[in-house]
């Protein structure tokens, strides 16, 4: 383990990819002179070109994945007091939208396969307080949207996509963002779609986008063709999207499908590569979605590797060896959102298989799924080195560094090591 790393320092190439066209649009901006206000034209060509691109009616620009949600919640009628079902393993994101409209997150574990929302453990969450469902399309594979919408038809229970991570992935023949009544959406640096930083909200109802707009623009309606009003019809937040960043994801979007292909034959080549190598669980996608792949998460089983130990010690000894080889390995989420500090400092509602309620703090394990994903867990490619800009004979060398850091795993094991922050 102690010869010339597999990688070398300059092998990787990095993202966002910058291009002359992207660089070009940017600066288009600044020699127009038009660098704000919320019917400028990179904002408002950003929106009808996302918008026709997921299949939505509508689509609006917001100044971050965050907002976008916030907008998506309330504009499928989510309010103060209500309840929001959000799944354990995901961004805090996903659960402050909630909070930022007044209502509680409710934690659902995740599916062992896909890391997406469990729909087997949906139903028993709903309450007459229950007033959206968020579908978090982790990873970047759509969660099961049609289960999820057959509950909220018999519950009278909205959907809501946080879409960050899987811009441009079908779920039978449909896009992500027109799938569920409302959806939000980053385009910050690291997403297959990145501009830097900024949100799309997107909807197919008229009512829903007049709704996330005023939410969006401190209540106003602005209309195009007309000067401002300076009228608000409610309280509203200054969550507009920016020009110079709606002028990147217009250049980006143009060759979203192209990065989502390279990072679907990349993933396939390490999944095929890594096939059969024990203590080792490849990314599953389900037959009927892609994926994009944002991460390419292996699962470990330390029994099958005889380990006994703290999982986490496993996972982080084997991803210093990696490092150490030159591949890019990262870790997304340490712990599950609800462990949290924000959040163990509210009351979590638990609800179990009985017609009981009752409610407790965070405990861990409380959510084993998710626990599992966040000890166990580890991705191929980081945020600055992902899989849609790499060459394939690179993941070829990957292949060959986890082949040659388990061939020697006694050696790993055997080293001291310094692991990753922990707060669980």
């Amino acid at each position: 383990m102690n010869d010339r790393p597999l990688i070398g320092p300059d092998e990787h190439k990095p993202w966002p990819e910058i291009t002359e066209a992207d660089k070009k649009a940017v600066a288009a901006v600044l020699d127009r002179g038009v660098l704000a206000g919320p019917n400028a034209p990179e904002i408002r060509a950003l929106e009808e070109e996302y918008a026709a691109y997921t299949g939505a009616r509508h689509c609006l620009a917001t100044n971050a994945g965050t907002s976008s949600l916030h907008a998506a919640l309330a504009a499928a009628g989510v309010e103060p007091g209500g309840e929001v079902i959000v799944p354990a393993y995901t961004f805090v994101a996903s659960a402050f939208a909630a909070i930022h409209q007044g209502a509680e997150p409710v934690f659902c574990d995740v599916d062992p396969r896909t890391f997406t929302i469990d729909t087997t453990q949906v139903e028993a969450l709903i309450t007459e307080r229950t007033q959206a469902i968020m579908a978090v399309h982790a990873h970047g594979q759509p969660a099961d949207m049609a289960e999820l919408k057959a509950i909220g038809a018999r519950h009278g229970v909205p959907i809501v996509e946080d879409n960050s991570q899987a811009h441009g992935i079908r779920y039978r023949d449909e896009m992500t963002g027109s799938l569920s009544e409302t959806s939000g959406a980053s385009v910050n640096h690291s997403k297959n779609l990145p501009a830097g930083e900024g949100g799309l909200f997107t909807t197919d109802d008229e009512e829903s986008y007049h709704i996330a707009r005023r939410l969006v623009l401190y209540g106003e309606d602005v209309p195009a063709d007309a000067p401002r009003p300076y009228w608000s019809h409610g309280v509203g937040w200054n969550y507009r999207g920016q020009e110079m960043v709606c002028a990147l994801a217009r250049s980006q979007l143009r060759r979203l499908d192209e990065h989502n292909t390279r990072s679907q034959e990349n993933a396939a080549r390490l999944t095929e590569g890594l096939k059969g190598l024990t203590g080792v669980e490849t990314p599953f996608v389900h037959p009927d979605r892609g994926c994009s792949y944002w991460k390419y998460q292996l699962l470990l089983h330390p029994e099958e590797l005889g380990f006994d130990g703290d999982p986490r010690d496993l996972r982080d000894r084997i991803m210093r060896a990696l490092q150490a080889e030159g591949v890019e390995v990262s870790i997304w989420q340490p712990q599950p959102v609800p462990a949290q500090v924000a959040f163990r400092r509210r009351t979590q509602v638990w609800r179990p298989d009985t017609e009981a309620e009752a409610v407790r703090p965070w405990v861990p394990g409380a959510f084993p799924v998710a626990s599992r994903i966040c000890a166990t867990g580890l991705s191929l490619g980081t945020m600055w080195r992902p899989l849609y800009v790499q060459e394939p004979e690179l993941m070829d060398r990957y292949v060959q560094a986890v082949e040659k850091v388990f061939a020697n795993l006694d050696v790993v094991l055997s080293q001291p090591f310094e692991p990753y922050p922990r707060v669980v």
